[in-house]
């Protein structure tokens, strides 16, 4: 009987994880959640980056828009016009600077009919400068 019994403690000392064992799986462990924190990483910063140049469209849109509900004789600017516009994107100001350019079509017509709207908005992130651009053709209803 008592043999019995050492046989029985002797197999339950057998089962169980060893110390090496338990630092490869954690080693293993370690790795895959590194990747997964990376990609993690990545993906936020794409999101804001997207973010940004969704408000940069939003902007010159709204540029465009404010520009063609003026008259038609009251759009001039052959010269660019730029002025900086801080926006509130996750909590964090970004500076967007708007860059606004008319041009008559045909190019130099003393009393077009038609006008060209640029609006050019740039800012940075992380030391990049990103641009985009919208436009825009107005033409003189009074003209038709």
């Amino acid at each position: 009987m008592r043999q019995r019994v050492q046989k029985l403690i002797s197999k339950s000392n057998d089962s169980g994880f060893t110390l090496i064992e338990v630092m490869v799986a954690v080693v293993i462990l370690m790795i895959g959640l590194l990747g997964v924190m990376q990609a993690l990483n990545l993906a936020i910063v794409t999101n804001l980056q997207n973010e940004m140049r969704t408000q940069a469209t939003l902007i010159g849109e709204n540029q465009v828009a404010k520009i063609k509900s003026m008259p038609f004789a009251r759009i001039t600017g052959a010269t660019e016009r730029s002025f900086t516009l801080p926006v509130n994107i996750r909590s964090t100001i970004v500076n967007y600077t708007v860059t606004k350019k008319i041009d008559a079509i045909p190019a130099g017509a003393t009393s077009p009919t038609t006008k060209r709207v640029n609006v050019g908005v740039s800012w940075i992130q992380r030391g990049n400068k990103y641009d985009h651009v919208v436009s825009g053709v107005i033409t003189n209803p009074a003209a038709n």
